[in-house]
């Protein structure tokens, strides 16, 4: 366990902390985006409102402002998909906000349902029924299919036809569970059922998944002499109505009760939050704190013979497992969502921290104690953080990294060591397994990458190529995309690594425009020889009869083939520019990488041939649609006269392809040094290799743990921009920034535009084109920047 970096708020914020020993709630979503309560003073001493922000992880030090509450914030959780948030108070109101256009800063309202005089304590949304783990006697096994198995795991609430509903459940102070299901855009229904007749008072409550659907909810009234409750509830939709069902499950009295001194319990954490076989207790004299830990045990009971039957029974109870004592009280606990490898028990950490400002970090497997890291290490820590305890804690979806927020708010984040090998660094092989988790799920992968070391950068990055090339082909073409976005993410991370990352961006684009421009494609008649497009295909990619110029290609196909209407050419021009954008770039820097070895992003495509072949096939299309409409073709400035762009892009890469793997001929690369001569090349900006913020090679060269203040960036986090442009010649600088989506440029001083959080490339917010191709393109990337990143208005 390591510290990462903290975030402090200014002392003139707080000048007397003192007084404030108000717990605050955290919640870390699947896109490692946290959400945070905060206290809004009007004095010292006076509250006039309580507020949650939400932050990326990879920029923690811009919050953003979600809703400001009047009264106290007691639960805070985040959807499974990264894009809601349910936010609970001590009066039993439930709000649900929803991100607007996918923005990270832009929050609305689209449920607020009450539950009048409830003082609710926790809450949990709907398990979608997705669950995928790796399959213990496969993990070996190079596919995905057979290595990572999809569980048998019951939704929360299915509608009819079986399609999982959304919503959440919360239960309060008096037992009451408060459950919101979300019907529609702007409808909810709501439903409540107390756990048991009586209704009692309680202090503590923690929810879990079960593998059927169900939820098991842990209670305590926080008095070590009372029992721990167990219930499972069951939900049901009928018809416009929401059933709750309560039963009570066996429970269990703390064996703490022996001693006389220890009265409160503090904390209740189930030891997984989709297995409810392990919960973990921790209760406190007020100085000193016992942490036990108990788990569900099939056991044999004996029946008296006149009872009936002699033969021994077997049910399912709670067993202490372990007990650990510490001379310090407990402040705050977190315990893991989901564990990667399905065993029994599955292996799980529990993280707590303790009055004393320690934080440590316990195995499951008899309560060992891994590691324990001092929260005030550092001089500018002691400085903000002398009076202010540990508030609340959580770990990522993958489990690799811990977050923590103290009562000023201020956060901090540690990088945990494998669950494979407790106190060793992550490994290359269990780095590579947790990142093909997070491709196949589609959880965030940042949490990974802060907790790999520089060595293993290219080790993990070989070793994903090596699986994933094994793959079906099928399976290729489903990840291709989020498989690129991760690769190029790991290259980020080294300094020289902008090169390799540009690669990943200019490859995913090309098969993104081409899926597009063949999409537009609509062959006249069914013929038994397939589509257009399978056609052009097999005549590129046949290398026995290479196609040397564009005017052959096209006396080979039947263009009519290819028509498109021309009212929607137009609105494809952008990709048309690109896409001979990233070709000419290719063939003017080819001589530069043969004799001078130097290399620039997306120049690594010259040495891919099946890049070489698309490229090859959207030029043969392009020049067939400039027959119909010149609009859609790409504009130059010309140098000589008569020259045809495409045409000399379509040999110059046929040429390549016919010495590939061998020496290029000196033919081809006399062509290629006069391009920028005959044709003002202009540039390409991949901004996606240059990354911005926390994850990047700044991480490995500045001291830990990294000292940052909300609302100040910090200059040492900031990458060096690499342009195309400083290596191919003739190539046309700018200063204006570039649509990373639409591949147009914005201007030099843009507003009101998208931001990525990792890669800070820009994006407009909407366009204006209608047509449903080019709406389809934008809702490719609506939900995330091609890097993977959110987005934020700016």
């Amino acid at each position: 366990m390591e510290q990462v970096y903290s975030v402090f708020r200014k002392a003139s914020v707080f000048p007397n902390a003192e007084w404030r020993e108000r717990v605050l709630k955290c919640s870390v979503s699947s896109r490692n985006t946290l959400a945070f309560t905060a206290d809004s003073l009007d004095g010292p001493g006076r509250l006039s409102s309580f507020r949650v922000y939400v932050v990326d992880l990879n920029t923690p030090w811009q919050p953003s402002f979600v809703v400001s509450h009047t009264e106290e914030i007691t639960c805070i959780e985040w959807d499974p998909s990264g894009t809601r948030l349910m936010i609970a108070d001590a009066t039993g109101t439930i709000l649900m906000f929803q991100m607007r256009n996918f923005l990270l800063n832009d929050w609305t309202l689209i449920s607020r349902t009450e539950f009048p005089g409830e003082h609710i304590i926790a809450g949990a949304w709907f398990h979608s029924g997705k669950k995928v783990a790796v399959h213990p006697d496969k993990k070996e096994s190079p596919l995905y299919l057979e290595k990572y198995a999809h569980l048998k795991f019951g939704p929360s609430m299915r509608r009819m036809g079986g399609k999982p509903c959304e919503g959440c459940l919360t239960v309060s102070a008096s037992g009451l569970v408060c459950v919101v299901v979300i019907c529609g855009e702007e409808s909810v229904v709501s439903a409540s059922q107390p756990l048991t007749k009586f209704r009692h008072r309680l202090q503590l409550v923690d929810l879990c998944y079960g593998k059927n659907g169900d939820f098991l909810v842990v209670t305590s009234d926080g008095l070590v002499q009372s029992a721990v409750h167990f219930f499972r509830i069951n939900l049901k939709m009928n018809q416009d109505k929401c059933e709750v069902s309560c039963q009570p499950f066996s429970s269990l009295y703390l064996d703490s009760q022996k001693e006389e001194a220890y009265q409160r319990v503090t904390h209740l954490r189930f030891i997984l939050k989709e297995a409810a076989d392990g919960v973990v207790v921790s209760v406190t004299n007020g100085q000193q704190g016992i942490v036990e830990l108990w788990e569900l045990r099939e056991k044999t009971v004996s029946v008296h013979p006149k009872l009936g039957e002699a033969d021994n029974k077997l049910t399912v109870g709670w067993q202490l497992h372990a007990i650990s004592t510490h001379s310090s009280a407990v402040t705050a606990m977190a315990t893991p969502r989901l564990c990667l490898f399905e065993l029994s028990p599955p292996p799980s950490y529990i993280l707590i921290a303790f009055k004393d400002h320690t934080v440590k970090c316990f195995a499951r497997d008899k309560l060992a104690c891994i590691q324990s890291i001092p929260t005030l290490s550092s001089p500018h820590a002691v400085k903000n953080q002398q009076h202010a305890q540990m508030g609340d804690m959580c770990l990522s979806h993958t489990g690799c990294v811990l977050i923590t927020v103290d009562s000023l708010s201020q956060i901090s984040l540690y990088r945990l060591s494998p669950i494979t090998e407790p106190g060793a660094p992550m490994s290359a092989a269990y780095a590579a397994t947790v990142l093909e988790y997070c491709l196949i799920t589609g959880v965030d992968w940042w949490d990974v990458l802060i907790s790999l070391r520089p060595g293993l950068i290219e080790k993990v990055s070989e070793k994903l190529c090596e699986v994933f090339e094994k793959q079906p082909e099928g399976v290729q073409q489903f990840f291709h995309s989020r498989f690129l976005a991760l690769k190029g993410s790991l290259y980020r991370l080294l300094i020289t690594g902008f090169v390799k990352a540009g690669d990943c961006h200019a490859q995913m684009m090309l098969a993104a425009v081409s899926c597009v421009i063949k999409g537009l494609l609509r062959p006249r008649e069914t013929k038994p020889e397939g589509a257009p497009t399978d056609t052009l295909s097999s005549l590129i990619n046949d290398r026995a009869q290479v196609t040397n110029t564009i005017e052959r290609a096209l006396t080979t196909l039947d263009t009519k083939e290819f028509f498109v209407e021309p009212a929607i050419l137009p609105s494809v021009q952008h990709h048309v520019q690109w896409v001979t954008d990233l070709a000419l770039h290719l063939m003017a820097s080819f001589p530069l990488q043969v004799y001078q070895h130097q290399r620039f992003p997306g120049g690594g495509l010259i040495s891919d041939a099946k890049s070489i072949n698309a490229i090859r096939e959207l030029l043969v299309i392009f020049r067939i649609w400039g027959l119909i409409s010149e609009s859609c073709l790409p504009v130059y400035t010309k140098m000589a006269e008569n020259c045809d762009v495409l045409g000399t892009l379509f040999r110059l890469l046929t040429k390549t392809l016919m010495n590939h793997g061998s020496e290029p001929d000196s033919s081809l690369l006399e062509d290629c040094s006069v391009l920028p001569s005959q044709i003002l090349i202009p540039s390409l900006d991949l901004g996606s290799t240059s990354p911005e913020g926390i994850c990047g090679p700044a991480l490995f060269v500045q001291p830990l743990p990294l000292a940052l203040e909300f609302h100040a960036f910090p200059d040492y986090v900031r990458s060096h921009n690499h342009k195309s442009a400083d290596t191919v010649e003739g190539c046309v600088r700018t200063s204006s920034h570039t649509d990373i989506v639409r591949h147009i440029s914005l201007g030099k001083h843009v507003e009101k535009v998208r931001k990525c959080t990792r890669c800070f490339s820009l994006s407009m917010l909407r366009s204006s084109v209608k047509l449903s191709a080019m709406r389809a393109w934008e809702q490719r990337w609506l939900r995330s920047c091609p890097c993977g990143g959110q987005w934020v208005l700016c």
